[in-house]
């Protein structure tokens, strides 16, 4: 008899055939049952049909299912949420209100107006299901990869009595990078990482045991760089969308650039970190000066999306192979394997601080290293936010916390006062303004706010 873990938002065809595959290569876990959920049965069912070729080909011992929420929690061991309320077209607003203000979101998932705004249409959800879970399945953990992922554990873990952490691949992407620039494996480069999603910051980085910051500068990640991919493209704004299918940008150099600055190297792409300094974000001849794109909403997730559908579908009916499954870089199957077999390991994840940071404030979600086994899941204790840092971190911390408290009460002001701490919205006079005309934009997934 092996665990039940339930998938809510089990029919996405980017994160599902990751996630599912990740889990149905862990042997331990053998005999298991995967529960999908989805507002979409049709595409449910097809992600259902995916998983059993997955397991097909690596002649795993699972069980997948469809159901209903209700009853997929029943005896649930994981919920995992992977969903996105309004989906791209409430995300497209996010970016094109905020322009008419002056406001570039260079992602628009976590902090500023577009951040606050996704925080505001997922939260209800997510308490939704928690307090479900405390019903039918009070011992269960919540384990997510939902963005914005500090404001969505922060609510469930604030309102219910639900263990709930959050999971995001940024740590290891820049691990990634990192061993590349340096030519090096991944596991020979360790640091300690502390901040919140999406503003973290990297401390004590080590390649093979020793000190990397001597080696760390923009000049060599230039020079890495063009040697990597050739000619340097120095337009990636989301205006011209063909050159963003095609190559890499520089998607580290405000990175390397901080990192001379602070001595501290941030966690993520320069996209997500720009957004929690928006003097890189909020004009355009600077975003191209220090090469940040802004990811985009329509038309390029759309393509995007639609690609991998095509694919899928296209293996599906047998006009394509299964790609071969190998592991990914995110770390729910770990955790699973963890908190089943009681088998020792190390992630990174969002969760309340319990003084795994010293100088952030006590339960507010914290992103840093954790040790998780059949117990449960431990914070690893990471010292200090870096002096110089506190203030910025702080500040999101106080955006986030408003935004939260808004989406619990339903209270107008509160998103106003969460606008006007946000660093995104540098001129304060268009607070009011904005708030209302997004309002009226989602009042349809935000119906407490009537």
């Amino acid at each position: 008899m092996g665990c039940k873990v339930v998938m809510v938002g089990g029919g996405s065809f980017n994160w599902t055939p990751t996630l599912a595959g990740d889990l149905f290569a862990k042997k331990s876990l053998s005999g298991s049952e995967l529960v999908l959920v989805d507002i979409n049965k049709t595409a449910a069912e097809t992600m259902k049909k995916y998983c059993e070729k997955m397991l097909e080909v690596l002649g795993a011992n699972w069980k997948v299912t469809v159901d209903e929420l209700d009853s997929a929690l029943e005896d649930a061991s994981i919920v995992c949420i992977s969903i996105s309320t309004g989906g791209l077209n409430a995300m497209a607003l996010d970016y094109d209100i905020p322009e008419k203000y002056g406001i570039y979101h260079t992602v628009g998932d976590t902090v500023g107006p577009g951040g606050i705004f996704r925080s505001l249409r997922n939260i209800p959800v997510f308490i939704d299901i928690a307090r479900k879970m405390e019903r039918i399945c009070p011992d269960a953990w919540l384990v997510h990869v939902t963005n914005p992922l500090s404001q969505l554990t922060r609510a469930v873990c604030m309102e219910t009595s639900i263990k709930c952490v959050g999971l995001c691949h940024n740590y290891s992407g820049t691990i990634s990078m990192l061993a590349d620039y340096f030519g090096v494996k991944t596991e020979d480069v360790n640091a300690v990482s502390v901040g919140v999603n999406h503003f973290t910051w990297m401390k004590n980085i080590t390649i093979k045991g020793r000190p990397a910051d001597s080696e760390l500068s923009v000049q060599r990640y230039v020079e890495y760089f063009q040697n990597k991919n050739g000619v340097l493209r120095t337009n990636t704004t989301d205006d011209v969308i063909s050159q963003m299918l095609v190559g890499k940008n520089m998607e580290y150099y405000l990175n390397f650039v901080l990192f001379e600055r602070f001595g501290y190297f941030p966690v993520g792409s320069s996209n997500h970190v720009a957004e929690n300094l928006p003097f890189y974000c909020n004009d355009l001849d600077v975003m191209k000066k220090y090469h940040i794109r802004r990811k985009g909403v329509l038309p390029r997730r759309q393509m995007l999306n639609e690609k991998k559908q095509q694919e899928i579908f296209d293996i599906m009916n047998g006009k394509k192979p299964i790609p071969e499954i190998q592991p990914s870089s995110e770390s729910l199957a770990d955790i699973v394997e963890s908190l089943y077999t009681g088998k020792a390991s190390r992630n990174i994840v969002a969760m309340p601080n319990q003084g795994q940071i010293t100088n952030l404030p006590k339960d507010v979600i914290v992103e840093t290293w954790a040790d998780v086994n059949g117990s449960g899941i431990f914070p690893v204790m990471s010292g200090e936010i870096p002096e110089y840092l506190t203030g910025y971190m702080q500040t999101v911390i106080d955006e986030q916390e408003a935004t939260v408290k808004a989406a619990i009460t339903g209270d107008r002001n509160l998103i106003a006062r969460a606008m006007h701490i946000s660093p995104q919205v540098f001129n304060k006079e268009i607070v009011e303004d904005l708030t209302d005309e997004l309002l009226e934009a989602h009042r349809k997934y935000l119906p407490h706010f009537q």
